[in-house]
This record gives structure tokens, sequence and C-alpha cells, in this order.
């Protein structure tokens, strides 16, 4: 008897599991660039009203499996080409997809001449990611890469925690002749021009778009700006409320997390907002460091506190100063990282064409960076402070950002000098900017300013 009860309940969970898996629909297809007819690996497909989904392959091919009932429409797509919908009907549908490049034509844009403005109107060649681009993207741990398939933008991964960014006009590894902005405030390191991604704390839930600027813009921006901008703004606290998180996980344990919680009144005239994010992980590592050695990379075990004689330092006496690191029996490259951010902000909007906004924040970062003398490692603390004001056609800001370089205990260094190096730097900014019409002499659009950089 207890026989036969087992094969009547084995026959009965048998037919429960087929008919689970009789009643999974599979949708299958591939996507394509409409212009060379190449696929497109990494395209979000999601089923409208979901967040059921899955991403093409390196052949532009993806599989998605589900138990909704077809009818249903899908979703494909991808930064930089405008999304499409398709209506699946039947399981054994045929969906080849070509994606145009494209974008919203009527978003609204500051960077290309710090007015408002729509990128049709925009004196330069623009293109914008938006918040649900943002949202749909996996680039979580490294927000910079949102940019990977921008056209005209380069993206320089010199480590697992560290990358660069260049566009037009050069390919250094090292500095970058793009100015990179979070709401104005400028995130390229003073006097090098080098952009150090980990000590940024940009966070992709507090990302409203990222918009990007090619060609030159030094006349906005000041000298240097040669190959154009990439602007990261954020969520206005009035018009993004409530709360939000993200954790991630992954190779070389990277782990990871970011909050948002924002606040407003019923009126839409005041909020705030606070951000925090933290990220670590285990870096890129020669498996024999002797190979860079041999190769004539200068690679010193033993990182010493410089001795400083009549204003410079003194390289005979400096072998003998306080030793900060000692890698012997070891490698020499740190292997690991770990960066957190904070930041804060209100926001007062009396009227339309009114608003005011006080920001503060640190970040506290650390990886490896690459230039010409060699492998260096950078350490420090940023603080910044900024209030912005936009009244009618006036905009006007202040800012002052400090990196303390890294301390005695977390140093900042060159592995080929073996010395910790001096990296503490201060901007103070000033812009004051009135925008004007003038429809008599060519329909034409003017701005004059005046900006304050001190370095």
């Amino acid at each position: 008897m207890k026989n036969i009860f087992n094969k009547y309940y084995l026959a009965f969970m048998a037919v429960v599991l087929f008919g689970n898996v009789y009643s999974q629909t599979i949708i299958s297809g591939s996507v394509m660039d409409a212009d060379n007819m190449e696929a497109i690996p990494g395209v979000n497909v999601i089923i409208d009203g979901t967040n059921i989904g899955t991403v093409t392959d390196f052949d532009g091919n993806f599989s998605l499996n589900t138990s909704q009932d077809i009818p249903l429409t899908i979703v494909i797509s991808y930064v930089g080409y405008s999304a499409q919908r398709v209506n699946v009907t039947s399981s054994n549908q045929d969906i080849n997809v070509s994606l145009t490049a494209g974008q919203n034509l009527e978003e609204i844009i500051v960077s290309a001449s710090r007015r408002a403005q729509k990128v049709t109107e925009a004196p330069a060649s623009v293109s914008v990611i938006s918040a649900k681009a943002i949202e749909n993207s996996p680039q979580v741990t490294e927000p910079t890469r949102l940019l990977v398939s921008v056209p005209g933008v380069q993206i320089q991964q010199q480590s697992a925690n560290s990358l660069n960014l260049e566009m037009r006009a050069g390919s250094g590894a090292f500095s970058t002749s793009t100015y990179l902005l979070k709401d104005n405030r400028g995130l390229i390191t003073p006097a090098a021009n080098t952009f150090f991604s980990f000590q940024q704390g940009v966070s992709n839930l507090d990302l409203a778009s990222v918009e990007v600027i090619r060609g030159a813009a030094g006349v906005l921006y000041g000298p240097g700006v040669t190959s154009g901008v990439v602007h990261f703004r954020t969520k206005s606290p009035i018009d993004y409320q409530g709360n939000s998180a993200s954790i991630w996980g992954g190779e070389l344990n990277t782990a990871g997390g970011e909050i948002r919680i924002a606040r407003g009144n019923d009126d839409k005239t005041f909020g705030w907002k606070i951000n925090a994010r933290y990220n670590s992980g285990d870096d890129f590592t020669y498996e024999n460091e002797n190979d860079l050695i041999n190769a004539g990379v200068p690679l010193n075990y033993t990182i010493r506190q410089p001795i400083i004689s009549g204003g410079a330092v003194d390289p005979l006496a400096s072998q003998n100063g306080q030793v900060l690191y000692d890698f012997t029996g070891g490698n020499a490259i740190i292997g690991d990282y770990s960066n957190y951010a904070v930041d804060t902000s209100l926001e007062w909007r009396p009227s339309d064409d009114t608003n005011y906004t006080a920001s503060a924040g640190m970040t506290s970062g650390s990886g490896l960076f690459f230039q010409d003398l060699g492998i260096g490692y950078a350490d420090g603390n940023t603080y910044f402070g900024q209030f912005q004001a936009n009244v009618g056609d006036w905009y006007a800001q202040a800012f002052i950002d400090h990196n303390d370089g890294g301390s005695i205990d977390n140093p900042t260094f060159l592995y080929g000098s073996g010395l910790r190096q001096v990296a503490k730097r201060t901007t103070i900014e000033a812009q004051v900017q009135y925008n004007f019409d003038m429809p008599w002499l060519f329909d034409s659009e003017w701005t004059v300013g005046y900006d304050y950089r001190d370095t």
C-alpha cells in the first residue's frame, strides 16, 4: 500500500513540475545596429511593466524565459540608441531588432552653454543619458562607465578601481583634456588635469542625467577644456522624493552599496537629500612583479617620507626617511581598495524661475594611477561646499573643493621614487552669468559672464 501511495505521489509531482515547465515561455531574438548591421552586446531586454529581463550576449542574441501569458510587450533599450517596443504574440516569434542612434530631442540640457535649452538648440554635438537609461544600466560600481557606449568617448580602464576618460582631443592615460563636472562643480584635479574616478562619489541612485558635449569648450569652462564636457546632473530632492538603496557584489571580492534619502514639502518649494556610498574589492595584480622590473618599470619595495632641505626634496637624505610602507617579501603594488562618500543638499524653489541650492560632502578614496614616471598610488579625502542660484536669466555659483592628498598613515606616493608625494590641493571657484536674446540680430542668443578660479 505504501509503495502504491509513493508511486501516485511521484506521478502527481511529475505532472506539477511538467506543468510548470510547460507554462514557461521562451522569447528569443537578436539586436543589431541599424547603421552598420553589427550585433550590439549588453542591450537591455525587459518585459514591459515588470523587472523581468535579460541582456544580449556578445553576438547580440538574447533568450528570455518567463511564465507570463502571451501576448506581452518587451522593451529593448541601450545607451545612445532610441528604445523600441516589440509586441510578442507567440513563443516562436522571430524577433530581430535594429536600433538607431538617437535620444529625446525635447531633453533640456544646460552644459552646452550654461543655460537651459533643448538638445536641438544646443550649439554643439550633444549626447544625453537619461534617468531611465541610468536605472536600467548594469554599471553600478562605477557610474563613469555609463559613458562606455556614448559615441566619441574613450574609457581608459587603468585598474579595477580606477579609470580615466578622454574624448576627441587626446588619449593621455593620466591627464585629460575633457572637463568633468557634477552639478557645475569641477571633478578634475586642478593643475594636473587628472580625473581620479574613485575620489568623486558619483552615485547612480542620484543621477538624473549625464550630458556629454563634444568639442572644445574653453570659452565657457576655462583653459584646457579642448575635448568637451561631461556633466553629471543629480536629482532634485523636490522633484525626486523618497528612499532608494542598492547593493552589489561580484568578482575580485567586489562589494558595496549606496543609499539615497530625499524629502520635500507639499508645496514643492523646499527639499533636502542625503546620499551615501561605499565600494571595495581587489584590484588587478601582477602574478610576478619581476616582469615589471625586467621591463624597466621602476618599483621600490620601501616607501619613505621625504626629507626636505632648502624647500626641495633631498634625495640622499630621504634614503633614511621615515618608512611608511615596507613591501619586502611580498608584492609592492597594493592589491585592494575601499572608497566611501557622503553628501547632502538643500534646495529652495520659491518660484518657477528662481532656485537656490546649497550642497556639501566628502569622499575618501584610494587607488592606483599610471603616468610617465611609472606607477603611483593616490590616497586622500576630498571635502567640498557649494552654493548655486538661478534667478530668471541670471546664474551664479561658488564652491570650494579641498583634497588633503593623504596622510602619513595613508600616503600618496610613486613606486618609482619610493617617496611620498605632495598632493594636497584646493580649488575655489565662482561664476556669474547672464543670458539674453537678440531677436533683431539674426535671432541670436547671448551669454555674458565672469569666472574666478583660484587653484
